[in-house]
Parts: C-alpha cells; sequence; structure tokens
C-alpha cells in the first residue's frame, strides 16, 4: 500500500506529521481559555462543552466522506486545504462577541481539523515502504498529544499575560506557515499524485470501505476511547480551578503532563507493533487499563497524589489506542486506493467521541452534582471499547491472511 521497493520518504512524512501537530494545536488552545470565554461571551457550562467539542463535528458527520473525496481528488490537496480552513477558523474566532459566533469560528476549524488530520495518515500510508508503515502510523497517532499538550501549556501562559484572542491570533498564523511548509515538501508528490488520481467512485470507496466488518469495530473502539479522553482534557483544568482553587498555569500544567504520557502510550504502540503485536490486542489493552485507572481517579476515596498517579497510568493506556487504531486503517482496507477512505472512517469515530464527550460529561456532573459521579458514564464507555476491540480479533487475523 506504500512502496515496498523504494525508500520511505521521510520529509513528506514529517510535514504530514507536522500538520497533524499544528490541527491538535486548536483542540488544546481551549481548554485553558475556556473558563475566560464562558465568561466574557456569556456562555454556561454545557455551551462551554459544546464548544470545546464543535472542532469535531465535520470530523463526526463527514469524516468518512472526507477521506473519500480526498482519495479521489488528492490527499496533498486536501492537506493544504485543512491547514488553511484551520487558519480561517481561528481568524473568526480572535473577533468572537458570542457564544453563538465562537460555535460558528470552531465549525470552519472542524472543517480543517478533518481535512489535515483524515489525509496524514493517507499520506503517510502512501509514502512509506512495508517496513517502516505501521512504525510511521504509530508515531503519527503522536500528533494529537503533542499538539493538543505543547498548545495547552503556550496558551496558558499566554492567556496570563495577553489574554485568549491572542493565542487564536498565533494559531491562525502557524496554520498558515505550516501549510506553506506542506506545499514546498509534497509539491513533486502531489503532482505525481494528481496525475495518479481516478479510480473507484466516492461511493463506491465508501461502500467497500464500510463493508469491512473489522475496521467498523476498530473504529468504535477508537471513538469510544476518544469520548473519555477529550472529555477528561476539557474539563479538567475547569475541575482543577473548581475543586483546588488552582492557577490557570497549574490547571493547565496537569493535563499537560496527561497528555505526555499519553504520547508515551502512542511510542509504546508504535513500539510494539513493529515487532508484530497484534492491533486488537493493543486496544484491548488500552481499553481496559483505561477502566481500571478510571475506578481510582473518581473514585472520592483516593488520595489527591494517587490520582494523578492513576491519571498518568490513564494518559498511557489510553495512548495505545490512537496509534493502533489508525495503523487499522491500511490493513482494513479493501485496496490501497480506499486508505483514505479507511482513514476517514477513523476520524469519523474520534470526532464523535470528541464531539459528544465534553458535553455528556458536562452533563452528567451538573446531574450528579460532583465529578466523582460522573464515573458510570467514562467506566461504561471503556468497557465497551473493550468489548470491540476483542470482537475485532478474528477479523484482524482473517485481513492479516489475505
Amino acid at each position: 500500500m506504500g512502496n515496498p521497493n523504494q525508500a520511505t520518504q521521510w520529509p513528506i512524512v514529517w510535514a504530514a506529521f507536522g500538520a497533524g501537530v499544528v490541527a491538535a494545536s486548536h483542540i488544546g488552545k481551549l481548554p485553558p481559555a475556556l473558563s475566560d470565554i464562558r465568561l466574557e461571551l456569556d456562555a454556561g457550562l454545557v455551551m462551554g462543552g459544546w464548544i470545546a467539542s464543535m472542532i469535531s463535528i465535520v470530523g463526526f458527520a463527514a469524516g468518512l466522506a472526507a477521506g473519500a473525496i480526498a482519495d479521489r481528488i488528492g490527499v496533498g490537496r486536501v492537506i493544504v486545504f485543512g491547514l488553511l480552513a484551520l487558519a480561517t477558523g481561528s481568524f473568526v474566532g480572535t473577533f468572537a462577541v458570542t457564544g453563538e459566533m465562537m460555535l460558528a469560528a470552531r465549525f470552519i476549524e472542524s472543517v480543517g481539523f478533518t481535512s489535515s488530520t483524515v489525509t496524514g495518515a493517507a499520506i503517510i500510508s502512501r509514502v512509506t515502504s512495508d517496513k517502516d508503515r505501521r512504525w510511521a502510523l504509530g508515531v503519527w497517532a503522536a500528533y494529537m498529544p503533542i499538539g493538543f499538550a505543547g498548545m495547552m501549556i503556550l496558551s496558558a501562559f499566554t492567556i496570563h499575560a495577553l489574554g485568549w484572542r491572542t493565542v487564536w491570533g498565533v494559531s491562525c498564523a502557524i496554520s498558515v506557515l505550516w501549510a506553506i511548509v506542506v506545499l514546498r515538501v509534497t509539491g513533486d508528490w502531489r503532482r505525481s499524485q494528481k496525475r495518479a488520481t481516478g479510480g473507484t467512485s466516492i461511493l463506491g470507496n465508501i461502500r467497500m470501505s464500510l463493508a469491512s466488518i473489522g475496521g467498523i469495530l476498530v473504529a468504535g473502539s477508537y471513538a469510544v476511547y476518544a469520548a473519555q479522553h477529550i472529555a477528561m482534557m476539557s474539563w479538567l483544568p475547569t475541575y482543577m480551578a473548581d475543586v483546588y482553587r488552582a492557577s490557570v498555569i497549574v490547571a493547565a500544567a496537569v493535563p499537560a503532563l496527561v497528555l505526555i504520557f499519553n504520547d508515551g502510550g502512542n511510542y509504546a504502540a508504535a513500539w510494539a507493533m513493529g515487532r508484530g503485536y497484534p492491533i486488537w490486542l493493543l486496544l484491548a489493552i488500552g481499553a481496559g487499563g483505561m477502566a481500571l485507572m478510571e475506578i481510582g481517579m473518581y473514585s472520592s476515596a483516593t488520595p489527591d497524589a494517587l490520582k494523578l498517579l492513576f491519571a498518568l497510568v490513564f494518559g498511557i493506556a489510553g495512548g495505545l489506542i490512537p496509534a493502533s487504531a489508525l495503523a487499522a486503517a491500511p490493513v482494513y482496507a479493501p485496496t490501497p486506493a480506499q486508505i483514505g477512505t479507511m482513514s476517514g472512517l477513523m476520524v469519523m469515530a474520534t470526532n464523535a467521541g470528541q464531539l459528544f464527550g465534553p458535553p455528556a460529561l458536562a452533563a452528567a456532573r451538573e446531574r450528579a452534582g460532583s465529578w466523582e459521579g460522573t464515573l458510570w458514564l467514562v467506566l461504561s464507555l471503556a468497557l465497551v471499547g473493550l468489548t470491540l476491540a476483542i470482537l475485532s480479533r478474528p477479523m484482524e487475523r482473517r485481513a492479516g491472511r489475505v
């Protein structure tokens, strides 16, 4: 599905990876700013949850179609479009004066986020040799924790000194600059891809990809992971401020630390897949580990220091899942022509989790009256992910034989 006879095109791999990091930074910039945005724009708790998750709306609604379109018209074009859409949404958000206007800005960013993340994995799949592909896709999955955590820390310091609107302006500039980088690095490759564009129709790519039951099970496991992970990352700064009266910088530092450990889980999965460990097993270990850590994290009887330890291990366990799920795209794609479409299915799944996770956790918190009362929600999601991973085992073995 890549090029087994020629060397991997590493400059293009890193350009695509950088695009993913930039896309993830548009999610990471929000949590430290969410309290200030809610106050300034007069947005309630649930509206804040929707502002946090709106960036995932297009990926949820049209991730599969976006992947199929990218397969058809060229993934190189679409990734550049995505970066420019991210810049546009961030620019609009800089001038938001109501919660509704911020939602509109985040919708535009959602178009860019989906375009960038669907195509990043597909590009890496196509420019890597067979021996490098699983490792490279495992590393690709680290775009989320790196972009999320890095921008969360930068956002916290910038908000403290200059306000949240400056963060949105910086995000706009970074996205434009990386679009220029991608254009320069991928120029020759994009032109060769344009000449090769054609083949199966968009609807044909979608039908062929949806026929892969194993791919759907993996995508489901990825979705429930994302719902838990993004909800926790989005609301942890608010939790730190509410419960511990932590400053903006301290409240951002804890989730950023969790994300660093999550990044470690990504690399652990890449290492394991490079040595032949099956995808379903890594998904199952990740989901089971998250479930166990959530019991400790959300229990009122757990000491604060131990809660932090549970949160860090939660990050490592969860990090096994995105790397494994994204590496599943070329495994379950019916042919190389559907890699982008299958990647779109994975992006659609993670965006579904990102879209519904933060507002669902906010609603559960309001109903329960405490953060500890939300354990039933996150634990249920983790157990669903574990079940789906185990069910995908025979499908992965069958796909490997094919």
